[in-house]
């Protein structure tokens, strides 16, 4: 359960991440940010982010509250949120995808070619040799903190690295919700994390819950000047955001 651990992990973050971006990442790696915490590609247009105000949309049930109610400049999410009835239609600013949605499929590419989304990929083993098409707003980001709650926590770190003075977040909601199939984006999806296969939810909620306070006082170390707002669910996990 440790928040730094990652399966690729070797040595010093700099190095093995700078390595890493640039061999899965060949076309989007040529202008990397690198510092003891974070490696991104450095894209056009992020440094419009600073001081702004933005909305991270997750897939856990709240995001389908009223959260486009609220004043906010800039909106990003993740994975599948292209499927669901209250993002798909909207412009999604930045969205990072892990290692399960078809980015070759043809919703995935029609949402991307009419709203023209920052798109992110962290490192992963599915991208070794992957063949990336010319589609000029991929880029590529990694966070030494890796912790087991999915890349949300790590959009989190990211948004308060590139400047956001304030950020709301919701469809956050914990494994509760997890553990009932009550999902935004896939509906049913009950797909937790490996190192937590097999454990009940007593025991999943309980690491959960020590990975968040680890992550919310780790990012208010080192960006205190960055204000989060939940408006969704899993209160608990969200204390001291």
């Amino acid at each position: 359960m440790n928040p730094f651990e990652h399966h690729r992990t070797r040595g010093k973050f700099e190095e093995w991440s700078t390595t890493d971006c640039k061999n899965q990442f060949p076309l989007f790696s040529n202008q990397l940010v690198t510092t003891p915490e974070i490696i991104y590609q450095n894209m056009d247009g992020f440094d419009k982010y600073r001081n702004n105000t933005l909305m991270i949309v997750g897939g856990g049930p709240s995001a389908n509250n009223d959260w486009e109610l609220r004043e906010y400049d800039c909106l990003w999410s993740i994975n599948h949120f292209f499927k669901n009835e209250k993002l798909k239609n909207k412009k999604v600013d930045l969205a990072m995808i892990m290692g399960e949605p078809n980015i070759n499929s043809t919703e995935f590419i029609d949402y991307r070619e009419k709203h023209k989304p920052y798109i992110g990929f962290e490192i992963h083993d599915r991208w070794t040799s992957y063949k990336f098409d010319n589609y000029k707003n991929y880029f590529c980001m990694h966070t030494r903190f890796y912790g087991r709650l999915g890349a949300g926590a790590r959009m989190k770190i990211f948004a308060a690295h590139l400047g956001f003075n304030k950020v709301f977040f919701t469809g956050f909601d914990g494994p509760e919700a997890i553990f009932e199939g009550n999902h935004a984006f896939e509906p049913g999806k009950k797909t937790l994390p490996g190192v937590f296969q097999n454990m009940n939810l007593q025991n999943v909620s309980y690491f959960w819950k020590k990975q968040y306070d680890y992550l919310w006082n780790y990012i208010h170390t080192l960006y205190p000047n960055t204000k989060f707002i939940n408006i969704g669910g899993g209160e608990k996990y969200h204390e001291k955001a």
